[in-house]
């Protein structure tokens, strides 16, 4: 049968294979293992027994999302709040540990400490000032009031466990005896004279290997801790550029170009023009003269008249057509101090109109001599600014609400009014402005540089063929130079990874790469605006390694131990000088060796704590054995040993020691504790 005749008795199969292809090109890899039943409902771990639903990792994910928190490490963050809040819950519980309301209001607006308050949010006084403010502003509105209540979860869970590691800290303690302990190590110094014959000195071809001795190697140091594998995956990807072309650029030049004709013989307002090409909100961006003095396109817009057209002109990979709208000049910022008579009900005009009487009475009383500082304290709704006297300083445009922040810009400082606002009325009054400068307002109809349809199904293409003709390695990097593609490897990776080795967003090539098989090659996976095939180089599961993974560095572990046996036995006779002339070196000497600072300066940069512990050990004047070290093979001669200085007094190191100890210690618990708890992460696993 002919192969036209087999695809025609298959057709149906052909169908459903093309749209799956189809699919995998629109839908990322994640969301098409969901559809076919694999995805949303599923497991995505495990911990003390208790599993943890994609559904719940993926809404706590999104919550935080929702609430502005982004990055690379948000998921691990996110999956690290779940499991350790897991394993931890009954200890809070035991230990009474929680967040009072009153405590929590003393974290946002008062004296409240707190590490994570400090790192998401309070950072420097410009981000607490603003994040007080919206705090403040949250309980206006009943959306508002969710968001507080979603922050005041997340912050409480952050301080409880704060809460804890202090405990755990707190239960650290170094004593005396390790204090000296530390001390002694520190300044008890020996000097001592040595041979050292290094590795890197003797050449390979010095010693015989053979395949037998390397795998004997194997199967005494497989379990080492050096050597052990964690559950992880290592690729060698291709990148393919999806990127806009020379005619790309072209024939978004010429829409711009018949907009503008079309724009200046419009009878539309400029609003209602750029809003529709836009399909978005008509509104003006503007610019300082310092901001574009370099820039000989927008530059112009200084020495324009009101509604002259510029463009189209690229700027950050946009083309651009603007229109000269206004001329002003403005301070960069201001500050200000303000009271907030809050609103029930902003809508309300009868409610709004009592508002603004009363803050005339609160105006007039200032003019008496009333202190502003002390009618905030009274009369103030805002406990962003409540403890200030009401005071914001300096601030830009775009932090506050606008009729807010165009009294501010608009007026003189000592300029005093009232203002309403979707919050109510503010009492605001201006008190300093920095220098003004020259600003011009344009709008602006911008056509992003990207690849049209055509291009990227181009580089698709050219992907996927040369996915297909990476049948293995060789072809694969063969293929790759041909092509002009770069080429990368990814080691060690772990499922949970969002990104690796040279690409920020790869989580949908970590979800293949889990589902893979060593020696597969990927179909063309979009990351970060580039098509990525990769070959999947090996498979690491948890516990010793297979002998394929690590053979290359057994085989350098096998040829330095054939190395240390070698010349062993060479240094096993003679004085000092005898041995350094039976290998060709010298006889060298290390000052004041310390047993805390092993590293032994020009013999190596890896530290010799056997070298220098046998220094200290064995008499002065006697010459040890041969030691096999870090660096080479070593004979020591003591020639004296410095005792440390008496002292009684030992808290320096006490408290170095402390710090040591408490610095890594809530880490070293919770993975510990997670591991005792058979912590399972399936969240590459679909």
């Amino acid at each position: 049968m002919s192969m036209i005749e087999k695809i025609r008795n298959r057709q149906g199969l052909l169908i459903v294979m093309i749209g799956f292809g189809m699919l995998g090109f629109l839908v990322p890899y994640d969301a098409v293992m969901a559809l076919i039943g694999q995805g949303g409902n599923r497991d995505v771990g495990e911990v003390n027994g208790r599993e943890i639903s994609a559904l719940d990792y993926q809404t706590e994910l999104q919550e935080r999302r929702r609430l502005g928190f982004n990055g690379d490490q948000l998921s691990e963050e996110v999956w690290n709040d779940l499991t350790t809040g897991i394993i931890l819950s009954d200890d809070f519980d035991a230990l009474g540990l929680t967040v009072s309301d009153n405590e929590y209001q003393e974290l946002l607006f008062g004296t409240g400490y707190s590490p994570y308050m400090n790192r998401a949010f309070y950072s420097n006084a410009e981000n607490k000032q603003f994040w007080q403010q919206n705090f403040g502003a949250m309980l206006n509105t009943p959306q508002g009031k969710s968001d507080f209540m979603a922050y005041k979860a997340l912050i409480s869970d952050k301080r409880i466990r704060e809460k804890y590691d202090n405990l755990v800290n707190a239960g650290i303690y170094a004593n005396s005896l390790e204090g000296k302990a530390d001390y002694v190590q520190a300044n008890r110094k020996v000097t001592f004279q040595y041979v050292l014959k290094s590795y890197a000195s003797i050449p390979d071809t010095a010693v015989e290997v053979s395949d037998s001795d390397v795998k004997s190697f194997y199967n005494a140091h497989k379990a080492d801790v050096e050597y052990k594998e964690t559950d992880g995956r290592s690729v060698t990807y291709a990148r393919i550029a999806v990127k806009a072309s020379a005619d790309d650029g072209l024939a978004i030049e010429a829409e711009l170009n018949s907009l503008k004709t079309i724009w200046e013989s419009s009878a539309d307002s400029d609003s209602q023009f750029v809003a529709t090409l836009n399909e978005a909100p008509f509104q003006t961006t503007t610019l300082k003269r310092s901001d574009v003095e370099t820039d000989v396109n927008e530059a112009a817009f200084f020495d324009a008249k009101e509604g002259d057209l510029f463009g189209p002109y690229l700027k950050n990979q946009s083309y651009r057509l603007a229109r000269v709208m206004a001329f002003a000049s403005e301070p960069d910022s201001v500050s200000c101090r303000h009271i907030l008579l809050q609103a029930s009900n902003p809508s309300d005009a009868a409610e709004m109109d009592a508002l603004m009487a009363r803050a005339d009475s609160l105006k007039r009383a200032i003019r008496r001599g009333a202190k502003f500082e002390n009618l905030v304290t009274d009369y103030s709704d805002d406990p962003g600014s409540k403890a200030t006297g009401g005071f914001y300083d300096f601030f830009t445009r775009g932090r506050m609400v606008k009729p807010f922040e165009d009294f501010c810009f608009e007026n003189k400082p000592g300029s005093i009014s009232a203002v309403k606002t979707q919050f109510g009325v503010h009492l605001i009054e201006v008190m300093g402005h920095t220098d003004a400068k020259d600003r011009v307002s344009v709008a602006l109809i911008e056509r992003a540089l990207a690849p049209s349809s055509e291009t990227s199904r181009s580089a698709y293409s050219a992907a996927s063929e040369f996915a297909i003709s990476a049948n293995n390695k060789e072809a694969f990097m063969a293929s790759a130079g041909d092509a002009g593609y770069p080429t990368n490897i990814a080691k060690d990776f772990r499922r949970q990874a969002t990104s690796i080795s040279g690409l920020r967003n790869a989580r949908e090539l970590v979800s293949w790469a889990f589902n893979a098989v060593e020696g597969e090659v990927s179909n063309p996976i979009l990351v970060d605006d580039t098509y990525v095939v990769a070959f999947l180089d090996q498979v690491s599961k948890n516990g010793v390694p297979p002998f394929n993974h690590v053979e290359d560095r057994m085989r350098t572990g096998a040829i330095r131990e054939a190395k240390a046996d070698l010349y062993a036995a060479q240094m096993s006779s003679g004085t000092l000088q005898e041995v350094a002339a039976a290998i060709g070196t010298n006889v060298l000497t290390a000052t004041d060796m310390a047993l805390k600072f092993p590293t032994i300066k020009g013999a190596g940069a890896l530290p010799e704590p056997e070298v220098v512990g046998t220094a200290f050990a064995i008499p002065v004047g006697n010459m040890s054995q041969p030691i096999v070290g870090a660096n080479g093979i070593w004979v020591v001669a003591p020639a004296s040993i410095r005792e440390a200085a008496e002292k009684t007094d030992f808290l320096s190191e006490q408290s170095s020691g402390l710090a040591r100890a408490r610095g890594a210690a809530t880490l070293r618990i919770s993975n510990a504790m997670l591991e005792a708890a058979e912590l399972e992460d399936n969240r590459g696993v679909n």
